[in-house]
């Protein structure tokens, strides 16, 4: 392929979550350690929520649906446990499920550091089969959003598969507000992002995509290296209640509050994100 032709394919526009490299984000030895350091830095919102806000969420869940002594909670993209853990200290009895060797570690790690019982799980979400019924379900940072279709389907069955009677699937998306500031780009720099995306020198390649009618946006980012190219898809839908509200029933769940945030707080119109709170149907 000659550097035209290179150069035409890293311009190309894909069609919406044709293709997908989410395993590859999360397992790749450099980038992960470097996500893994975004998500423990207490002042970044980069990878995880700051830890002041953490501290909030943890509070309001225990508050809101009782996640203390004698209850049971799944989250789903644990990363390094910074919700899992401080669940587990409230006195639930939590599981963490997470894609990232490292961060799983991490989490095994404070776990074991704070004498905390949690289970962390290195597995994909979407194949999970524990055979157990958890009375709360969570997922943080808007991991939703970065699902295809299809994969959310299969989440949602996961969820619903796992959800106690009488249970609740709490979770925050980006909402329709959100997509109207995305704006496309194009950008390139030697060592794009600070070396965020590998150890040796490379040249970056950032492209920003808005897709009008799915109301998606893709992050596309090719990284030129002496061990040659690798591209990497970061894919956000953005939604309204009702589209969520439609999601949810197709795998017998039913949307039963919309929140602004994990905290608890009321939603207003053009904020970027908005949680809800769902129920088995």
């Amino acid at each position: 392929m000659t550097l035209f032709d290179q150069l035409a394919d890293i311009d190309a526009r894909p069609e919406p979550h044709s293709r997908l490299t989410t395993a590859d984000l999360w397992t790749d030895p450099h980038v992960s350690e470097r996500m893994l350091a975004n998500h423990l830095d207490p002042d970044v919102d980069a990878a995880s929520n700051r830890a002041a806000y953490i501290e909030e969420a943890v509070a309001w869940m225990a508050a809101r649906f009782g996640a203390g002594p004698g209850r049971s909670v799944l989250d789903l993209g644990c990363g390094p446990g910074l919700y899992t853990n401080r669940l587990a200290a409230a006195g639930a009895e939590v599981v963490g499920v997470d894609l990232a060797p490292r961060s799983i570690e991490h989490a095994r790690g404070h776990a074991h550091e704070q004498g905390l019982s949690t289970r962390h799980l290195c597995a994909d979400y979407l194949e999970l089969d524990l055979g157990e019924r958890f009375d709360l379900v969570v997922m943080v940072m808007r991991d939703y959003c970065a699902l295809a279709p299809a994969d959310r389907a299969r989440l949602l069955r996961v969820v619903r598969a796992h959800l106690a009677d009488g249970g609740a699937f709490c979770f925050d998306v980006d909402s329709a507000a959100a997509f109207d500031t995305v704006t496309e780009q194009r950008t390139f720099a030697p060592d794009l992002m600070g070396g965020f995306w590998s150890p040796d020198p490379y040249y970056g390649f950032w492209s920003t995509l808005r897709y009008e009618a799915e109301r998606v946006s893709l992050d596309r980012y090719d990284i030129v290296d002496p061990g040659g190219r690798r591209t990497f898809y970061n894919w956000i839908t953005y939604f309204t209640p009702e589209e969520l509200a439609r999601e949810l029933a197709g795998s017998g769940l039913v949307l039963d509050e919309v929140l602004g945030d994990l905290t608890g707080h009321p939603p207003q119109e053009h904020d970027p994100s908005f949680a809800v709170v769902a129920r088995p149907a």
